[in-house]
């Protein structure tokens, strides 16, 4: 199913090629993250100036140009110096209180928040569940603060491939699945980046939300196959029950959000998941297949 959107109403502002060229200042909150340290990576590259936050700023390894600024976004005593001269802001979302935070950011003069969200946020079945309760506070946090703001909704992350299931491949050779024809639409990250950095320093395509996706919607047990390719060897998939996922739990995940994934998987199973437009309307160019993020990140996969 391909969703051909056009660009959301947006917020009044006039549609320009760029803002203040590129001696604007820009914040990205979570900058040690997957797609908020490539967001960095790809503002600096660009020559803007990029400001770079983690709670502990030693900890973040940016690139030159980016500066680093410690920052708590639940607890902000330190956010005036961090928002100093920022005009855009890329928020990762985080557990907690962020009101005071945007508060501040919207005193600072902040003129426009690019999310990153969740579909969780809106789906059913997730929707009022952990994960997108979790999403919901931070969009209505953002939305009553008054600050313009994009929120961006990407699908199924290619990253979730290396978090889920690299240890397995590369120990066993093989991958235990609950739902595996479950299908699902992998984004690349960089696509995701891309987008966020076109709405952070272009007015054209600030609607009040994109929803992201990668090019086709896929069963997990492609999405496995096609890593399989990657690595050059077969990997073999094995059908989990419900019962037997929620007894390997990793004790870093919570039970009731594998609960409501694993509800999430059961529904997807033989219903094809969303394809969108969106990311070659913003970026140009379509968005990029899994099998490329599979190949760049083989090594992940490959028995030691």
């Amino acid at each position: 199913m391909l969703i051909v959107a056009e660009d959301p109403p947006g917020d009044g502002s006039p549609a320009t090629s760029a803002i203040r060229g590129n001696d604007m200042t820009i914040l990205v909150t979570g900058a040690r993250g997957n797609i908020g340290s490539r967001v960095v990576a790809k503002l600096a590259e660009a020559g803007h100036r990029v400001r770079g936050s983690a709670r502990d700023a030693a900890a973040l390894r940016l690139p030159t140009g980016a500066d680093a600024v410690g920052l708590d976004i639940t607890d902000p005593r330190d956010a005036q110096e961090a928002l100093r001269d920022v005009e855009a802001m890329f928020l990762y979302p985080t557990r907690g209180e962020i009101d005071d935070f945007l508060k501040v950011a919207h005193e600072a003069g902040v003129r426009h928040v690019v999310l990153l969200s969740s579909p969780a946020s809106y789906e059913p079945g997730e929707y009022d569940r952990p994960i997108g309760l979790a999403h919901r506070a931070v969009e209505r946090a953002l939305e009553n603060s008054g600050l313009r703001h994009t929120v961006l909704y990407p699908s199924w992350l290619a990253t979730n491939a290396r978090r889920d299931w690299g240890e397995q491949i590369r120990s066993r050779g093989r991958v235990g699945i609950a739902f595996p024809d479950a299908r699902v639409t992998p984004i690349h990250i960089d696509d995701i980046a891309e987008v966020a950095v076109n709405l952070l320093t272009r007015d054209a395509h600030r609607g009040r939300m994109q929803v992201l996706t990668g090019p086709e919607s896929l069963r997990l047990r492609d999405v496995v196959g096609i890593l399989g390719d990657a690595v050059g060897r077969p990997v073999q998939v094995d059908e989990l029950t419900r019962e037997q996922a929620l007894a390997q739990r990793d004790p870093r995940m919570p039970e009731a959000v594998l609960k409501a994934l694993l509800d999430t998987a059961a529904e997807a199973v033989g219903v094809p998941s969303p394809v969108t437009n969106t990311v070659e309307r913003i970026t140009g160019h379509p968005s990029r297949p899994f099998a490329e993020w599979a190949r760049a990140h083989r090594a992940d996969f490959q028995a030691s």
